[in-house]
């Protein structure tokens, strides 16, 4: 059996009923953690973008985009939503993949209830198939590919399985996404603008992949099998296992993951050692590859260069505190001091953090003083699997990252109808994701 044909039996296969109590919660803690970063964004002006170009190019539809009173067609929806949640970069991720599941799993399996009454327990069981497969076809590939490359085949596992569309037809809009996913570019410099990683398009492209295997259309069933292209092995090794979804991991602030730990243990070095932005000489940021790879501007144009800027982050961090990264305040773009000490951070290769990724992030942080230098220890950026978490910090990272987009009657709103899908009821969500 060819693999995209084994990935679409895993997806029909999944028993709703037998969930494991660790997969339910963490596809709760997911689709929470998801709707705070959708929320926190869909008023950026990239998100309005969106919208438009949905309306007028979709048209009208059952499906709804989130937080606003406006409805489109299923794909339309899954865009404009998925859209939202990847505004801030404030998305989960997974580290293997080196990517962002969540922006395009979620918002496929919502959107596909506007034309299907599940439970609450299938609808997370398409959450957790949306993940199993985007990240296996992510793991899959030769080489890293932004998550745009690989969302289409979360979207189609996520809603393939809460439409109960047929293995025959998920393999083949499997099949039809490997030769129609975006091809972007993950060079140095490239991940500073409305594109980013184009979740939101690579998501669009497995809807349509989706429903045009629903009514006919084929792919080359194993092209997943082509070793030029996948490495299938990957792919489906422990396939069937305890789902992959348990080792999603969340961001505490509004920036890309690679910039997380240098925050961490710069923030850390400033509490322990009572140092202000006006005490900074020089920061030194050592770290791996793959954070060279974003623009790093210490003057930013906008937020979303701002998302992928070390230098920036940590002089937010000088001036503001971590918290000035959830998210990110538009107003500090020209802030003297914050610019000041961006100016002053260099990063540097370190061999030792090198090996340890992509499975692990880390850095360590020197800062120079008139009192000294301040080293910090190896940081791994908190959220991780290995140090999540809680719900009470992602609850507060909602209340937080929301506070300026959602009223306060909006955000228990969304945190009673989480509370109401814990306990199996999935209608309040639905309403809940109506206007502000």
């Amino acid at each position: 059996m060819n693999t995209s044909r084994l990935l679409a039996n895993y997806v029909c296969e999944l028993q709703a009923e037998a969930l494991r109590p660790d997969c339910r919660e963490a596809a709760l803690r997911c689709v929470f953690d998801l709707l705070a970063a959708a929320a926190a964004g869909f008023q950026e002006r990239s998100s309005h973008a969106v919208r438009r170009v949905a309306l007028s190019q979709y048209g009208s539809g059952t499906a709804g985009i989130w937080f606003t009173n406006q409805r489109t067609s299923v794909t339309g929806a899954v865009f404009c939503n998925s859209a939202a949640a990847s505004a801030l970069d404030l998305d989960d991720g997974f580290r293997l993949a080196r990517g962002h599941p969540g922006a395009a799993a979620i918002p496929a399996a919502i959107a596909a209830l506007a034309d299907v009454d599940i439970s609450a327990d299938e609808l997370l069981t398409a959450v957790i198939a949306g993940y199993e497969v985007g990240v296996r076809v992510a793991v899959g590939r030769h080489g890293y590919g932004p998550s745009g490359t690989w969302s289409p085949y979360a979207a189609i596992a996520a809603a393939g399985r809460v439409r109960r569309t047929k293995p025959e037809h998920l393999a083949h809009a499997f099949a039809i996404s490997a030769q129609c996913a975006p091809a972007l570019g993950g060079l140095a410099g490239l991940m500073g603008s409305d594109v980013k990683e184009g979740i939101p398009w690579g998501a669009t492209t497995g809807m349509t992949a989706l429903f045009l295997a629903e009514s006919g259309y084929t792919g080359p069933e194993e092209i997943l099998d082509s070793p030029a292209l996948f490495a299938n092995e990957r792919i489906v090794q422990g396939l069937g296992e305890p789902p992959l979804i348990g080792r999603t991991y969340f961001k505490p602030y509004a920036c890309c993951r690679h910039i997380h730990a240098p925050v961490e243990a710069f923030t850390e070095l400033l509490r322990r050692h009572s140092l202000s932005a006006k005490d900074i000489v020089a920061v030194e940021i050592y770290t791996y590859s793959g954070t060279f790879n974003l623009s790093n501007a210490r003057a930013p144009r906008d937020l979303v260069e701002a998302q992928y800027s070390v230098p920036y982050c940590i002089g937010v961090c000088a001036v503001r505190g971590a918290s000035g990264l959830l998210p990110l305040d538009p107003s500090d773009l020209g802030e003297a001091g914050v610019l000041e000490v961006a100016g002053r951070v260099s990063l540097h290769r370190d061999p030792d953090l090198e090996a340890q990724f992509p499975a692990r992030s880390p850095a360590r942080v020197v800062v120079t003083t008139a009192r000294g230098r301040f080293e910090s220890p190896v940081t791994m950026p908190r959220g991780d699997p290995d140090n999540p978490l809680s719900w009470a910090e992602l609850e507060a990272k909602f209340m937080a990252a929301t506070r300026h987009t959602l009223t306060l009657a909006q955000q228990h709103k969304i945190t009673a109808a989480i509370d109401r899908l814990k306990h199996g009821d999935p209608d309040p969500l639905r309403s809940a994701l109506g206007p502000a």
